[in-house]
């Protein structure tokens, strides 16, 4: 059977993890899906990045939903990233745009069209995708040097476009996030705000980073550079990313001329992704069909 993207996702999966980046002497790891078997002409390729409040998981923590995407004929690369704590806003974007770069760099090799490769985030790795994908190009996620086949570095800038995004209850608005959570501290209900309080701390110097990385911010004031067709979950019980943050961003890409698709999840928490079950099965058939709309939209165009 020759691979090609199919949405019943027929394709056994290959797994290993390659060096892609190394920011100040860090060596930085993805872990790269791809379906098993002779491609049928080049695959779409996507850029996994993990949530955790900015400063917890790594590469294999999207691997229940990084595995059943690729299953479909897609190129999946899950990266590390400098994170909360030792490091601030933005340097997770510049890993995350240099992501981007290793996998067009190595296109040839890992059997992709460079020009349909897509991002995928949750939580604050939603956040991270999104202000990557508008962002695209910007100076300020410049500066972190992938690595070449033979390990030497290359650049540290670049073709950091994508075609696409994809977002699972994005912390979108940081600052939002934040003022919710402090207003969540010592409510009552057992929910953990300080933890997520101290998160923000961590990644970020102060609410005037937050409000910088700010998705919806940048989109209303017409910061963007670019509005690639997203995918937006919100899970209709998460009490991590309230509703209204997503309902924000939604109605500032819209109004700003972009595409986004918002899709409900009744009865679904914060981080369903991460494990199987009825709503994760729901959103990975979801992400497959809106990848293959967007696939047949640029095959069109071309």
């Amino acid at each position: 059977m020759k691979v090609r993207f199919d949405q019943t996702a027929p394709y056994e999966v290959d797994e290993a993890d390659v060096p892609f980046a190394r920011p100040e002497g860090t060596e930085l790891q993805a872990r790269i899906y791809r379906p098993k078997g002779e491609r049928d002409g080049q695959l779409a390729a996507l850029v996994d990045v993990h949530g955790g409040a900015w400063s917890r998981g790594d590469r294999t923590t999207g691997a229940h939903h990084c595995r059943a995407l690729a299953a479909c004929g897609l190129v999946v690369a899950s990266l590390d990233f400098r994170q909360g704590g030792e490091h601030k806003h933005p340097a997770a974007n510049a890993d995350v745009a240099a992501g981007v770069r290793f996998v067009r760099s190595r296109s040839g090799a890992l059997g992709i069209d460079p020009t349909r490769i897509g991002l995928v985030g949750s939580s604050s790795g939603g956040q991270l995708v999104l202000l990557a994908a508008v962002k695209a190009g910007s100076d300020e996620h410049a500066g972190t040097p992938i690595v070449r086949p033979d390990g030497s570095l290359g650049a540290t800038f670049g073709d950091d476009a994508v075609a696409f995004v994809v977002a699972l209850y994005p912390v979108a608005d940081p600052l939002a996030r934040y003022r919710y959570a402090i207003g969540r501290q010592n409510d009552g209900s057992g929910f953990d705000a300080t933890r997520l309080v101290n998160a923000h701390h961590g990644y970020f110097k102060d609410e005037a980073a937050m409000a910088e990385a700010s998705v919806t911010r940048i989109v209303e004031s017409g910061e963007a550079r670019a509005l690639p067709p997203a995918w937006v979950a919100q899970p209709e019980l998460d009490d991590n990313v309230p509703p209204a943050i997503t309902e924000a961003l939604v109605r500032a890409w819209q109004q700003a001329g972009g595409e986004i698709e918002r899709v409900h999840f009744p009865g679904a928490r914060h981080g369903f992704i991460q494990q199987p079950g009825a709503d994760s099965a729901r959103a990975i058939t979801l992400i497959r069909s809106f990848i293959g709309r967007r696939l047949a939209a640029t095959s069109r165009a071309s």
